[in-house]
């Protein structure tokens, strides 16, 4: 599992406009004031897009690559647009498909993020061939 995933929150005026923009679906949505799953509330309305879920880190990485140069061809600027915006990436790692990930993003690639006032999250997510194996045996 190699995803990239945009969470943006602000105004639902800009953020419907900014979906009109991006030609994406969110996967999940929430307006101000919605409970959260964990408690509390939300503060602002937002939503989550999956950018890619790709085989392997390079793979997802181009298309990471894509969405930026998308965007900044299209002059976007979230903050511009009262937005918080932020390309949370996840990888998995520790079995025989991809035991160690790694993320190469260029200067360029992060100065895109800044230009669109993008924050950046990364996160590893621990798996092995042996919990796989494990669950399949108790089928």
């Amino acid at each position: 599992m190699n995803l990239a995933v945009l969470r943006v929150e602000g105004k639902s005026e800009a953020l419907k406009g900014l979906l009109n923009v991006l030609r994406c679906k969110p996967d999940t949505e929430w307006q101000e004031g919605e409970l959260k799953r964990r408690g509390g509330k939300h503060e602002k309305s937002g939503f989550t897009s999956l950018i890619v879920d790709a085989a392997t880190s390079r793979d997802m990485v181009i298309a990471v690559r894509r969405f930026l140069k998308e965007c900044c061809a299209q002059t976007m600027s979230f903050p511009g647009q009262g937005l918080t915006a932020e390309l949370s990436v996840g990888v998995t790692v520790g079995d025989s498909a991809q035991f160690v990930a790694s993320i190469d993003l260029t200067s360029d690639d992060l100065s895109m993020m800044s230009s669109l006032g993008l924050s950046l999250n990364f996160a590893a997510y621990p798996t092995s061939d042996e919990s796989n194996t494990a669950s399949n045996d108790d089928a």
